[in-house]
């Protein structure tokens, strides 16, 4: 802090006090920056216990050990932070272990466990059918596709910065209504998802200046081969929110947009408009409609429910982890993942700029579970009930919780 002349007209001990004023506001000045950051880190659940590191001997001979020894980790580029702080955890628990992250986006991910370049593929929302398709047919066949280890590590984010929120639906100002569930969500957007498709206010409830009236959907383009903000979101919408996988098309009369900007602005200015935007890109010209969530309860996506798996639309962080039947688990892999799947693991989270949000003790408890189960790996058809896919399934979910 630079210094501050005290008038020299002033008494000594005047002086002094002034002096030790500045001194402490500087020292306040110092620490508000902390405090800041510490007020807005989410609390991580005290249930979950404390990491006990394990010794592990340093991997070899496998094609993520680069020449110095390090332990690739590729994929999802928005995990930076977290990862950084995961590998210095590791290494101080682990002396003579380091990494190699490489992390430039999720389209990297899954090739480098395909072809074991890393070690580690975080991935942000999941991995689409494209990216797994190379990896079930090498370990794998049509009849018995192989699935690689998916562990959930975090919730999405509602921080603007942050790459992976939350889905939110939103309307234009003017527009009443209060609620929608998953069905109606399905209905409006896609086509041949229920008992007729919804293309009109009325066919859910709206009256008023909109009865009768045509809805308009728009969101991001549904292909990703066109690049939109948010690549991925058509393929999590159409195959995990609108009905039996592999879900239903979206509706022709659906508007597709490159940037949430430009669907915000559209629904902004449409009285008939309804679209979908992550929602730590939703402005205060456009609402938010409440999501009827499993328990009957409405839901907005509030840090709360996420961490509660209470919101439908949640979009949470994985990390990809190679698996062959009958091969060996690499103990660092699983090491690491223990470690992040800690009380100091989740606080990594916590405490990350982007605003992503820990697991709770019971979620943690169920990766473990999966990261333990995996000792044992077989055919997807041997893993549990509905999993046995002729082609890859994009759930990045346990069968226990509904895949």
């Amino acid at each position: 802090m630079p210094s501050i002349p005290i008038p020299s007209g002033r008494s000594a001990r005047a002086r002094q006090r002034a002096a030790y004023g500045l001194a402490l506001i500087g020292m306040v000045a110092a620490v508000a920056p902390a405090i800041a950051a510490t007020k807005a880190a989410p609390a991580v659940d005290p249930s979950i216990p404390a990491y006990r590191a394990k010794p592990v001997p340093a991997p070899q001979g496998r094609g993520y050990v680069t020449r110095d020894g390090s332990v690739r980790i590729i994929g999802f580029d928005d995990m930076s932070g977290m990862i950084a702080r995961w590998n210095t955890m590791f290494t101080q628990s682990h002396p003579g272990i380091k990494f190699a992250p490489d992390l430039k986006g999720n389209g990297t991910a899954i090739p480098a466990i395909t072809y074991d370049t890393a070690a580690f593929a975080p991935e942000g929302g999941g991995a689409t059918i494209l990216e797994l398709l190379p990896y079930e047919k090498i370990y794998g066949s049509k009849k018995e596709p192989i699935a690689a280890l998916i562990i959930r590590v975090a919730h999405g984010s509602l921080n603007p910065a942050a790459k992976m929120s939350p889905l939110g639906f939103i309307v234009n100002k003017s527009n009443p209504i209060k609620s929608l569930t998953e069905q109606e969500v399905a209905s409006i957007f896609t086509t041949g998802s229920g008992k007729a498709d919804t293309v009109t206010w009325s066919q859910i409830g709206v009256g008023g200046a909109l009865a009768g009236k045509p809805i308009h959907p728009a969101g991001l383009y549904w292909d990703n081969y066109m690049r939109p903000d948010d690549p991925n979101v058509g393929e999590y919408l159409m195959y995990r929110h609108t009905g039996a996988y592999p879900g239903y098309v979206f509706t022709p009369s659906y508007q597709q947009y490159y940037h949430y900007s430009d669907v915000t602005k559209t629904v902004a200015s449409d009285p008939l408009a309804i679209g979908y935007v992550a929602l730590n890109k939703v402005t205060p010209d456009v609402r938010v409609v409440p999501i009827v969530g499993k328990n009957g309860k409405l839901t907005t996506g509030t840090p709360a429910e996420l961490k509660a798996n209470a919101y439908p639309y949640a979009r949470d962080l994985y990390i990809y982890i190679r698996r062959e039947p009958g091969s060996s688990f690499d103990p660092l892999v699983k090491e690491y993942m223990r470690m992040i799947l800690s009380k100091e693991g989740q606080q990594a989270v916590a405490l990350d700029a982007k605003g992503y949000l820990p697991l709770s003790a019971a979620d943690v408890a169920k990766e473990l579970a999966k990261l333990d189960k995996a000792e044992t790996w077989g055919p997807r058809s041997k893993q549990g009930p509905k999993l046995n896919f002729p082609f890859p399934s994009p759930f990045p979910l346990d069968e226990a919780e509904g895949q």
